[in-house]
């Protein structure tokens, strides 16, 4: 029997000859592994839509305990990505997010949706690094890990939010933050991180924040990710390398 997909592209590696395995992200099945066959062949009509970050329509069968596609078409492309090295990486690295964060075959529409909001806006806006801190910050949320930002997670009082730890789930105060153990961070960082956290990518054009707290920012979600999918973050050292260079 056939089904009908909309689905993200996450990875893909070469099988056999003229095959690859994809992992894509659907709306209908969540995360599975799919085999384009004869994909690598020059004449394949598949080769425009297994793309990585391509959001495609597919239609898929089973086969054990993979899906075969068997025919699609391109949704969007995201052709202004791909033609800017970072946004590329930025991209890839959503991508790493999404597969580092989900299980096979448990759906998540609300979280494909979030991809896809931000890949359209960095799509068609200039390239910053606080798409990402959006969508991580979104994301952890959407598969039950948010982090607590508006309080200390261990008396909740909301002022003298001066730490942050992970093991602990989020800010900490700075009485409560010697005896548990947290990270000094600044207000401004926990600050831009809460309006991320409550408000839509409407509110990125308006936020003014230093190098220094974006900077921040990026350390303080890159160790709760880690901590919380308990994977390393494999890009974010490609990409910090290239930043150098």
């Amino acid at each position: 029997m056939y089904q009908r997909t909309d689905a993200l592209v996450l990875k893909s590696f070469d099988f056999k000859e003229t095959d690859q395995i994809l992992t894509i992200f659907s709306r209908e099945l969540g995360k599975i592994p799919v085999v384009a066959k004869g994909v690598k062949k020059p004449q394949s009509t598949l080769r425009g839509l297994v793309q990585p970050f391509c959001y495609s329509q597919f239609f898929i069968t089973r086969s054990g305990e993979m899906y075969l596609i068997t025919q699609g078409r391109i949704n969007e492309f995201f052709g202004n990505i791909r033609e800017d090295l970072d946004k590329t990486l930025q991209a890839i690295y959503i991508l790493e997010l999404l597969d580092k964060s989900t299980v096979e075959r448990d759906p998540n529409p609300p979280l494909l949706d979030l991809a896809l909001q931000v890949l359209r806006y960095m799509e068609g806006n200039p390239k910053s690094s606080i798409y990402l801190r959006f969508f991580e910050i979104k994301q952890l949320g959407l598969v039950g890990f948010a982090p607590v930002l508006d309080g200390c997670c261990n008396c909740r009082r909301t002022d003298r939010l001066y730490y942050f730890s992970p093991s602990s789930g989020g800010a900490l105060c700075s009485d409560c933050a010697p005896r548990i153990g947290g990270k000094r961070v600044m207000p401004a960082t926990l600050a831009a991180l809460r309006t991320l956290q409550q408000s839509g990518l409407r509110i990125i054009p308006r936020l003014r924040l230093s190098p220094a707290v974006l900077e921040q920012m990026e350390k303080v979600m890159e160790d709760y990710l880690e901590f919380y999918l308990e994977k390393k973050l494999n890009l974010k050292e490609v990409m910090r390398t290239i930043k150098k260079s």
